[in-house]
């Protein structure tokens, strides 16, 4: 026979094997439970701490992918804007040498004109 002494009124009491074990196995029960709990917790947190870091990651990925794209569009709207002015010039220079054409002919045309009317 064993001799257990209780944590709680300090009380001592004699046990046969089978009292014993049977004792042993809720205490061992118990903290099995307890350390189970405990772990499983320790797992959910960890859990959650993977996902917020996932989401995290998540997060600056797209934004990286974001300043790409608003750069990409910024760019490209610059080559836009670079093309039409360069286009307006071109339509701008067209115009002045055909108006200077036109001037040049108007004025040929009126010395003709003089030089006929003068005869």
């Amino acid at each position: 026979m064993n001799e257990i002494k209780c944590p709680h009124c300090q009380t001592a009491f004699k046990v046969d094997e089978a009292g014993y074990a049977d004792i042993i196995k809720q205490v061992r029960d118990a903290e099995f439970e307890q350390q189970l709990v405990e772990r499983l917790a320790l797992a959910e947190k960890d859990k959650q701490s993977a996902i917020q870091l996932a989401k995290e990651q998540m997060r600056n990925e797209m934004q990286t992918v974001n300043a790409a794209k608003d750069s990409e569009i910024l760019e490209l709207k610059a080559k836009v804007n670079e093309g039409e002015v360069t286009k307006k010039l071109a339509v701008s220079e067209a115009l002045k040498t055909m108006v200077k054409e036109r001037d040049d002919l108007a004025n040929k045309l009126q010395q003709e004109i003089n030089q006929n009317e003068s005869k």
